[in-house]
């Protein structure tokens, strides 16, 4: 029993980093049907930019703050210079300018950062709880339920505000929302501050207490099976999805890992994508589209 317990804490923690992650992709896409394959170079630009705020002797809470406020502006600007021009443009076009953006950041990130680990220092807390036998960081359960009311506010914000509504018509079409009056330019470029914004707050739930470098952008494609699992329209299925991927990602390093050299918990996220993309390509609560003929 407490093996199991283990394996559900550290799927639960662990899964919601991935729905942090993912409701970057969601939130970006449900506001401007544009699909940023350099969510995880926002993640790494704000670890970063967290680490360097702590390093000058901010408080930690400060730091976040502080970041939370740079990665909005980088956001903003990321749309202003890159994708500005682009709005009405097919998605491809928009996709791949995200993978220019994500190659000139990471770039950007080895140069400016370096390659080697640094501290990253805990922001809520060193404190281990024991609860039912289960050893719990205490940073890494603040952290958890701070991305649950995160991405829960953010589905409360799309449902149910006339701002959120209109903002989610353009992931119908850039064309659609232009013509019921909305600003499908603000769409983007508020999409882009909340997606920076999230990435600081996932970054201080994930990487507190951990050694970082410029990789640490590698966790966007983990969360890929994440996003395509619960639908890329969807805001709060993330959690679910993030959990579903974790407890499973959890279960195969405890039970199979041991007979496949720690490669199975490595391949399950992956494995779990291509059969989603199989079974239910628009995932569990996306968005089914027809087209007629």
């Amino acid at each position: 029993m407490e093996v199991l317990g283990r394996v559900l804490y550290a799927g639960i923690t662990t899964g919601a980093i991935y729905a942090a992650v993912a409701v970057g992709f969601n939130v970006i896409y449900r506001s401007g049907r544009v699909f940023n394959i350099a969510q995880g170079e926002l993640l790494m630009i704000a670890t970063f930019m967290m680490v360097s705020f702590m390093g000058l002797g901010l408080h930690p809470l400060l730091a976040l703050t502080a970041t939370a406020c740079g990665m909005a502006v980088l956001g903003l600007a990321i749309e202003r210079i890159v994708l500005h021009r682009l709005v009405g443009q097919s998605e491809m076009a928009l996709f791949m300018a995200t993978l220019g953006v994500l190659l000139v950041l990471n770039g950007l990130g080895h140069i400016v950062f370096g390659a080697e680990p640094q501290l990253f220092p805990d922001l809520f807390g060193t404190e281990r709880w024991r609860v039912l036998g289960i050893p719990m960081k205490q940073s890494a359960v603040i952290g958890t339920l701070m991305i649950a009311v995160v991405v829960l506010g953010l589905a409360w914000f799309f449902r149910s505000t006339r701002a959120g509504l209109l903002m989610t018509a353009v992931a119908e079409s850039h064309q659609i929302a232009r013509s019921l009056g909305v600003d499908v330019r603000l769409s983007i470029a508020v999409s882009w501050a909340v997606a920076g914004i999230v990435s600081a707050l996932a970054a201080a739930a994930f990487m507190s207490g951990r050694m970082v470098s410029p990789d640490v952008a590698g966790i966007a494609f983990v969360a890929l099976p994440v996003v395509l699992l619960a639908g890329l329209e969807t805001i709060a299925g993330v959690l679910l999805g993030g959990i579903i991927v974790g407890i499973g990602q959890a279960a195969a390093a405890r039970w199979l890992d041991p007979y496949m050299e720690g490669g199975a918990s490595l391949l399950f996220p992956f494995v779990l994508m291509l059969v989603i993309l199989l079974i239910k390509p628009h995932g569990l609560f996306g968005w089914k589209h027809v087209e007629r003929i």
